[in-house]
């Protein structure tokens, strides 16, 4: 059984067929979003400030007055990150409004968005992304603004008014399919600065759930894979939605086409359907992770079976595109993310992407009772890793590294990857990490996704300490730096940095960047 989606691109027609089964299960699974009102009155403004991250701070100013004339303009902070709808009332002030009320509103997550004229974005993703609007109200009203904005602060300007005019009650309500009465408190006697970091993780996850795990809730509010399994991983500590990790894992299976590698990303509206260029191998194999991931949560088993054979698919295919020596052919069209590190090479982490995955599907099969799965799967394993080892990693420089590239590139990503793949194991691969991160000459992560396998290879070789110290240094920074939900990309020492050439297009609520509460509450309470 099947759904059939026609898409148009340049005039022909796509067919994307759809399993109905899988759709249904989908649908069966979404989540009730739960709804908090926000109201502010407290003003700010936006001043430098070299010592800020961006150069920039805000500064309360007082709480709002009420009565504006043309020209006028006000920032207000709600004084949290928020993802919603805007509703504020316009009113006369002592003479009717015999002409439309005409107002700018631009939302911003950080200070720094709020100091940059949006004209100026130079940006390589559509400047429709930035969070604007020009509002003309005819009628003294209750206005609601129909679209779902994500913000912390809230630039009006009253472009055009026949006369005074009164503007007050700007309330957002926030929606959310994460309960807030699930989350359990850290024990008292928690590191406070873990108790700060884990409630930045929460309140980031928190406002990505949505009817499904988005990327962002700023921009692209599409299904990732790879921030799935990571959203996945840290809601079973946190909120618990079961129910929405496994709507998501039914929505990727149902767009699963033969002989091709899931998709990377979908869209729900206006329907579910996916973008045939958004093939991403490394994705792909994480949706097998996050499967597994769920099995062993939840124990789920009637889903988990249900599920199995895609999982299995897809498996297979990544087996049946490794090399005798170790290396990974790419299907055609197909590439791997990894990280928006600058010019990453991609073969060797997406090799140690594969290998994680399969030796989690192995323990999966064998817990179904998969038996002839689990032992292709665990020999293969064996023997892939043995030829990676042989034919990447270079002894001398104790590192795994692609020398037939025309420049072969030292790389902490591929370090991790191949550790968590297995690659190495104990004192060699822990010599093999420390010198990477150390070393000034290695391609160093730029997204929380990347520097959380960081973590996970270092807690793999029992470095709790690093880890946890590794943990601090990095997000705790972040909120150094005024992050009150985690962003996208960061770099401590470049506040410039972007992967799309113009920081403020930066989703500063990333869902990838969640997974501090994972590992704080399964390893370090």
């Amino acid at each position: 059984m099947i759904r059939i989606l026609r898409l148009y691109k340049c005039g022909s027609p796509i067919v994307i067929i759809m399993n109905k089964h899988y759709l249904e299960k989908a649908d069966i699974n979404t989540p009730k979003l739960f709804e908090t009102e926000i109201v502010s009155n407290q003003t700010v403004e936006i001043v430098p400030d070299e010592s800020a991250f961006f150069g920039v701070r805000s500064v309360p100013v007082g709480t709002n007055r009420e009565v504006f004339v043309g020209g006028d303009r006000f920032i207000l902070d709600f004084g949290c990150h928020c993802v919603g709808y805007l509703s504020f009332r316009l009113r006369h002030d002592t003479a009717y409004l015999d002409a439309p009320v005409q107002l700018k509103l631009r939302f911003g997550e950080t200070p720094y968005e709020m100091s940059r004229d949006y004209a100026s974005y130079h940006g390589g993703l559509c400047a429709s992304w930035l969070q604007e609007d020009t509002v003309s109200v005819d009628f003294p009203e209750i206005v609601k603004m129909p679209r779902r904005y994500c913000f912390r602060y809230l630039e009006v300007t009253v472009l055009k008014t026949p006369r005074p005019v009164r503007l007050t009650d700007f309330t957002v309500t926030c929606i959310s399919s994460a309960d807030w009465n699930k989350l359990e408190p850290l024990p008292a006697g928690t590191d406070p600065e873990l108790i700060a970091i884990d409630r930045v993780a929460a309140k980031t996850l928190a406002d990505c759930m949505q009817t499904a795990y988005e990327d962002g809730p700023k921009r692209d509010r599409r299904l990732w894979t790879g921030d799935l399994r990571l959203q996945a991983l840290t809601d079973y500590y946190l909120f618990r939605n079961d129910r929405l990790a496994r709507r998501c894992l039914y929505l990727f299976a149902a767009c699963e086409e033969d002989g091709k590698f899931l998709p990377g990303c979908l869209y729900q509206k206006p329907s579910v359907f996916f973008d045939e260029g958004m093939g991403i191998t490394d994705y792909a194999m994480l949706w097998t992770a996050a499967l597994c991931d769920y099995f062993t949560h939840t124990g789920d088993e009637e889903t988990t079976r249900d599920l199995f054979p895609v999982a299995k698919c897809q498996m297979d295919l990544a087996c049946s595109r490794i090399c005798e020596d170790g290396s990974f052919a790419f299907l055609g069209g197909w590439f791997s993310f990894i990280d928006w590190a600058k010019n990453i090479q991609q073969m060797l982490p997406c090799l140690g992407v594969i290998l994680y995955a399969m030796e989690k599907m192995a323990a999966l099969a064998a817990s179904l009772g998969e038996t002839e799965c689990a032992a292709a799967w665990n020999e293969k394993l064996c023997k892939t890793r043995n030829n990676i080892y042989a034919s990447f990693f270079d002894a001398e420089r104790n590192c795994f590294i692609d020398t037939r590239s025309e420049k072969p590139q030292y790389s902490v990503q591929a370090q991790a990857w191949l550790i968590l793949g297995g690659v190495i194991t104990g004192e060699t691969a822990q010599s093999v990490l420390k010198q990477c991160l150390a070393s000034p000459d290695a391609l160093k992560p730029v997204t929380p996704y990347m520097h959380h396998y960081v973590v996970e290879a270092m807690i793999k070789l029992d470095m709790k300490e690093e880890a946890l110290a590794y943990i601090k240094s990095y997000w705790g920074s972040m909120i150094q730096n005024g992050a009150d939900t985690f962003w996208e990309a960061y770099d401590p020492k470049n506040p410039e940095l972007s992967p799309y050439g113009d920081v403020i297009i930066n989703s500063f609520c990333h869902a990838w960047s969640c997974s501090p509460s994972y590992f704080i509450r399964k390893y370090f309470i």
